[in-house]
């Protein structure tokens, strides 16, 4: 899919590097709630292990990049812009076992903002989620995003829940 000379598709495992270098600057410099509550800075190389393992060994992660084909990165290759991804994730009912789609992280770059990439990415993530049978998609952010909310109200989720936390710490 093309937005304006931006390409989005799935991402192939060799431009992981590349987009965790993006996104540990985005955790840096933007405070996009997605990325804030799933990863403090502290554990992002933790994290990142963990997803490269997710990715080639069971593809129990699915993601997506936007490209910008116009902007050439130090080594020729199109400029990341943004990223969307879900974890898939199994839930046992009373009566049947479900699977669903976890959005564990999107974001856009600011400069790109506003043009409807964050919308292309989600498509296209709802497709690749499509062809493997899922037809459930959840995610979670803090209450006070209502930037990320009304997002997410425009591509058509739907409140559903509320979710409360506890935070237990250790006796010592």
């Amino acid at each position: 899919m093309n937005t304006d000379n931006i390409t989005i598709r799935r991402m192939r495992i060799d431009e992981l590097d590349d987009i965790q270098a993006l996104y540990a600057e985005q955790i840096k410099c933007d405070d996009n709630p997605l990325t804030a509550i799933r990863i403090p800075p502290k554990q992002h190389a933790w994290e990142m292990r963990r997803l490269r393992q997710q990715l080639i060994t069971n593809q129990r992660y699915i993601a997506c990049v936007a490209l910008d084909e116009q902007t050439n990165v130090q080594n020729g290759a199109p400029k990341f812009v943004g990223y969307v991804a879900a974890i898939l994730e199994t839930q046992a009912h009373l009566f049947e076992v479900e699977s669903f789609a976890s959005i564990e992280e999107l974001w856009v770059l600011p400069d790109y903002r506003g043009r409807g990439i964050g919308q292309a990415l989600m498509e296209t993530l709802f497709c690749a989620l499509d062809d493997l049978g899922i037809s459930w998609v959840t995610t979670r952010f803090p209450e006070s995003a209502k930037d990320i909310h009304e997002f997410f109200k425009k591509i058509g989720f739907e409140q559903k829940t509320l979710e409360m936390q506890l935070h237990i710490s250790p006796t010592d």
